[in-house]
């Protein structure tokens, strides 16, 4: 979906918001939040009757949908690659600069830990993108374009997953060169 979402996929937001849009938003949040919501989103979500933090940023951004586990998923992704603590200065983990793929790569993803996410079924690619966020969190990358993230577990189609497989293989070439150049 190009520039806006459909309004039953993201609700009363699509009218006048992208799903990056959204996406910014929700990470703008979290990184506000205090650390006792923050850390029971990333514990996840919707454990028991859910997190409170949950609950308030699914109607503040009214998503219309029958994929609460899918928006669970990447809000808890989202936690996990946002820094802890309470800097009222701390950075949002979306960063619109940094695709996905090329971060992935940058932090030593392997090609087969690649390949398993992007061909795992949508059930599990979600739990898969959740560990992958708890690895990059332990990382200088935990910082990157978020709303490929949001495609890449709410919707499942092929044009992110080529994408994010686009710009890992670019950012290995990329760090192959230097490499190469920077020994001859």
């Amino acid at each position: 979906m190009s520039v806006k979402e459909t309004p039953t996929t993201l609700g009363k937001q699509a009218e006048t918001h992208s799903l990056g849009q959204v996406v910014s938003g929700l990470a703008g949040e979290i990184a506000r939040l205090t650390p006792g919501p923050a850390a029971a989103l990333r514990r996840g979500p919707l454990s028991g009757a859910g997190a409170a933090a949950f609950w308030q940023l699914m109607a503040t951004h009214q998503p219309r949908t029958n994929d609460e586990a899918g928006w669970a998923a990447l809000i808890q992704g989202i936690a996990i690659l946002t820094p802890k603590g309470t800097d009222p200065n701390k950075k949002s983990a979306h960063e619109y600069r940094f695709p996905m793929g090329s971060v992935l790569s940058k932090a030593e993803v392997s090609e087969l830990r690649l390949a398993r996410l992007l061909n795992a079924p949508q059930e599990i690619r979600r739990d898969l993108a959740v560990r992958m966020c708890r690895r990059l969190s332990r990382t200088e990358y935990n910082r990157f374009n978020l709303e490929t993230l949001a495609r890449f577990i709410l919707f499942a189609d092929d044009e992110t997953d080529r994408r994010i497989a686009r710009d890992y293989y670019r950012a290995e070439a990329e760090s192959e060169r230097a490499s190469t150049e920077s020994t001859d």
